[in-house]
């Protein structure tokens, strides 16, 4: 049980290892922790990249990912668009990650780079593999609980940090905004002045690193730290100098105006210190703000602080930014603008509480000293529609040991929260606490309201009353008993709808089912066969007869023998008791041309399960064509003028051979009866090879059969000279449907192929046997057997060398005359394995033999 229960632990964590990191179920942020609420098709292209970039790094394919989401919940057919999606993705998707600050360090895309804890490098992870694979080899239980609570809680996710992983968008400042008044002009800071009216000048000036600013006629003016209304006021005054027209006090009096504006901004140095992604020292631009640095730093790490972000300035903290405000409400107040040589410093968290369960943000949330469920609540998006919020569940951690609280909601809000808290929102029970349900005949079926005093005639009329083929003198009411189990309350339709029972109330999931009379008996039908344009069965109707009844199977075909048609009707007898032979009662009837039958039989009245056969006509033949090719006066297709045509039927119809035909050598090929399931169009498909074992010709060379348009030939071997030469005799073979007749012009050659060492088709010599005709090939190969080789002759047949005691008697060539020489099967080489598998069972045989022996010569 413990070997089972450790190979169980071993499963689950190498499954929880290799998984991406983000586990809730929310689309932003998608992963594979809670995948089987995913909608793939409200994915973005964005979410979907940096999910595969995890996978990626993971070394997971499209199909195994596939395989993961289906084992953690995920629908067949998510899990299958999923796949498709990333293997698209995997077509296009580029390498390398994004900048996404221009400073001394630029940030990646983080899923590239990171497995289940962005905190932990690829080799500590492949170090904690191998420390749980030891604890589970060494059944350490305790230590591997402890490892793996450890690491579900690493991966659980926290509130905001999707915003910081392998995003595809940048939050570097805006240049391009009027200049903030609380913007402080420094060293490397544009400034641009313009002046217009009575005098029109223009001024680009850069601020020193003293703080100063040239302004020609003027001097220097120093305006660094100060903030923009400041400086802008100073620079103005001075401007007066040399601009009498500007009026600061009243503008509009004065003949000259003048305004000051920030061009280039500076760069400034900003650290990042603490529990932070990527800590180190950032040139940013000087409108940057916090969570500028933030974003380019990566966000606080998994100890990281989102409520009590610190900026240093100096000796002191200058100002605390809450991330919060600006991820929940959206509130920038506190995200100010950085200066030169800020530090921000990321402590670690404050209260870190666990939210799980049915609310629309799962995960880990950051709490501040006093703040309540309620405020929990605000952070996670609030509940989802299935959340049961009359008992919320607080695990707390105490000093000493666990203790669970129970929270009811709203009036839980003020329930104030402390670190370690594990809260739990359960799914309301799937029930329904006032539904019924009707189904069957009536107009309305389904679900309804189960209101106060709720009764089954009630409920009849709700559903807009039965349908006219409801059975009226039963229906049933399937209801709950106090135990569970189900009972069955049989009642009169009729005398519930008429008042002449006593109604019956409703209770909460009662089921009542009214049947229709149809439902009760079996389906009545009549078969039409034979001869008929639509020949099926059909619904048996009241009062069919049997004209209507060809006339439903679209009256009769061509071939039809209007004169025998017959009508086969059950024998039923009512006493089941009395055994009888007869089975059937058939009845003949005769239909003219004019669809007219003789006397009243077209009105002959049917009854269900009747079965109507149109027979064919004896002497109905359909034309069959065949095809003859080659050297005959008029080659092409033909139509057979009787049943039992021959071939030399088909050469007289043809105008008989041309002075070149070589009729030794003429051939046919015959349609081979396999059906258009069996065989496939593709002569090397494997249906074609499976049809073809199924009819017993697997040992057949496969290459001997042809597929043209769906129709597969097979060669027949004819003999058309002493056909000619005795019409009608054993070798003037009858002709079928598709055949097809080639007859060749005179043949001077004969072909060797297969084991000789040079195939080749060379000129026939009379007299020349097979032998002859081999050696003049080169001989055979190595594998070649001589002694098998056989010859296929120009029309088709087959004949081979034969043994008689030592006496070969080979068969006669003839002009195109294939000789085939087989080959030995070529010998499969043993695999290293096999070899080490055979000499370790020689050793082993030997080693007994010696064994058995020795004791027989010391017994």
């Amino acid at each position: 049980m413990k070997k089972v229960f450790s190979l169980f632990l071993l499963i689950l964590i190498s499954s929880l290892f290799f998984l991406p990191q983000h586990s809730t179920a929310q689309v932003a942020n998608f992963g594979m922790g809670n995948i089987q609420n995913v909608n793939v098709n409200n994915l973005t292209d964005d979410q979907l990249r940096n999910f595969y970039q995890q996978m990626q790094a993971q070394g997971l394919t499209a199909e195994q990912v596939g395989s993961i989401a289906r084992a953690r919940g995920m629908p067949a057919n998510q899990a299958s668009q999923l796949v498709t999606r990333l293997n698209q993705l995997s077509s296009t998707q580029a390498t390398g990650g994004e900048t996404t600050t221009s400073g001394t360090q630029t940030r990646q895309g983080q899923g590239s780079a990171e497995l289940l804890y962005p905190q932990r490098s690829l080799q500590e992870q492949s170090l904690l593999l191998s420390e749980l694979q030891r604890l589970v080899e060494e059944r350490n239980e305790e230590d591997l609980m402890d490892q793996l609570e450890l690491i579900i809680e690493e991966g659980f996710p926290v509130f905001g940090e999707a915003m910081f992983t392998g995003a595809s968008q940048t939050f570097e400042p805006s240049l391009n905004i009027p200049t903030p008044v609380d913007y402080v002009f420094g060293s490397g800071d544009q400034i641009e002045i313009e002046v217009w009216g009575a005098a029109e000048a223009e001024y680009v000036l850069e601020v020193t690193p003293s703080g100063n600013i040239n302004i020609p006629n003027i001097g220097p003016i120093n305006i660094g730290g100060m903030v923009y209304p400041e400086a802008r006021t100073k620079i103005l005054r001075n401007l007066q100098q040399i601009y009498s027209g500007i009026n600061l006090t009243n503008p509009s009096q004065g003949n000259t105006f003048a305004d000051v504006t920030l061009g280039d901004v500076r760069s400034i140095n900003v650290s990042v210190i603490g529990e932070v992604r990527q800590p180190g020292s950032y040139t940013i631009s000087s409108l940057a703000t916090i969570f500028n640095l933030l974003y380019a730093a990566g966000g606080p790490n998994r100890s990281g602080s989102w409520r009590e972000i610190q900026v240093i300035r100096g000796d002191s903290i200058a100002h605390t930014f809450d991330m919060y405000d600006l991820l929940v409400y959206g509130n920038q107040k506190d995200n100010i603008r950085l200066r030169d040589q800020d530090v921000i410093k990321i402590p670690p968290y404050i209260n870190r509480i666990e939210l799980t369960g049915e609310v629309k943000r799962p995960g880990l949330f950051e709490l501040k000293d006093g703040e309540t469920l309620a405020d929990l609540m605000t952070y996670s998006g609030g509940f989802s529609a299935n959340a049961y919020k009359d008992r919320i569940v607080v695990d707390r951690k105490t000093s000493i040991q666990r203790s669970v609280s129970d929270v009811n909601w709203p009036e839980g809000g003020d329930f104030v929260l402390q670190n370690g808290d594990e809260i739990e929102i359960g799914t309301i029970v799937d029930r329904y606490t006032n539904r019924v349900t009707i189904e069957g005949a009536v107009y309305k079926p389904g679900e309804y309201e189960l209101t106060d005093g709720l009764t089954l005639s009630e409920l009849i009329q709700k559903s807009q009353g039965v349908t006219e083929d409801a059975y009226l003198e039963r229906g049933i009411i399937y209801r709950n008993m106090d135990n569970l189990m189900l009972e069955s309350i049989p009642f009169s339709v009729r005398d519930i709808l008429q008042g002449n029972s006593e109604d019956i109330r409703l209770r909460r999931n009662d089921m009542i089912r009214i049947s229709s009379r149809f439902d009760l008996r079996e389906t009545l039908t009549i078969s039409v066969r034979g001869a008929v344009n639509s020949p099926e069965t059909f619904e048996y109707l009241e009062g069919m007869t049997l004209q209507d009844a060809i006339f439903i199977a679209d009256g009769l075909r061509d071939e039809a023998a209007a004169y025998r048609v017959e009508v086969a009707r059950r024998v039923a007898d009512d006493d089941t008791r009395v055994k009888v032979n007869q089975i059937a009662n058939v009845y003949e009837f005769e239909i003219d041309e004019d669809f007219e039958f003789s006397g009243n039989a077209g009105e002959f009245e049917l009854e269900p399960y009747d079965m109507v056969f149109v027979r064919t006509k004896p002497n109905y033949q359909e034309q069959l064509t065949v095809r003859i090719e080659g050297e005959v006066q008029y080659p092409g297709e033909y139509v057979l003028e009787r049943r039992d045509a021959k071939l030399t039927d088909l050469v007289r119809q043809a105008g008989g051979l041309s002075d070149f035909a070589y009729p030794e050598g003429a051939s046919m090929d015959r349609i081979l009866e396999i059906t258009a399931e069996q065989v496939q169009v593709s002569s090397g498909s494997e249906q074609r090879t499976d049809a073809l074992s199924a009819l017993n010709l697997e040992n057949v060379d496969l290459d001997r059969f042809e597929t043209v348009n769906d129709t597969t030939y097979t060669p027949v071997g004819i003999r058309l000279g002493d056909a000619l030469d005795t019409p009608s005799g054993i070798n003037d073979i009858r002709l079928q449907e598709g055949d097809i007749i080639r007859i060749p012009r005179n043949l001077n050659t004969v072909r060797v192929e297969g084991g000789v060492l040079s195939p080749v088709t060379m000129r026939y010599v009379p007299g020349r046997g097979l032998q002859d005709y081999i050696d003049n090939a080169g001989g055979t190969t190595d594998r070649g057997q001589r002694h098998r080789a056989y010859i296929v002759y120009a029309n088709g047949e087959v004949d081979r060398v034969r043994r008689f005691l030592y006496i070969k008697n080979n068969p006669n060539v003839s002009p195109g005359a294939t000789v085939i020489v087989p080959e030995k099967p070529q010998a499969r080489e043993l695999t290293p394995q096999e070899r080490i598998s055979l000499a370790s069972s020689i050793a082993s045989t030997a080693l007994l033999f010696v064994t058995l022996l020795d004791r027989i010569q010391n017994n």
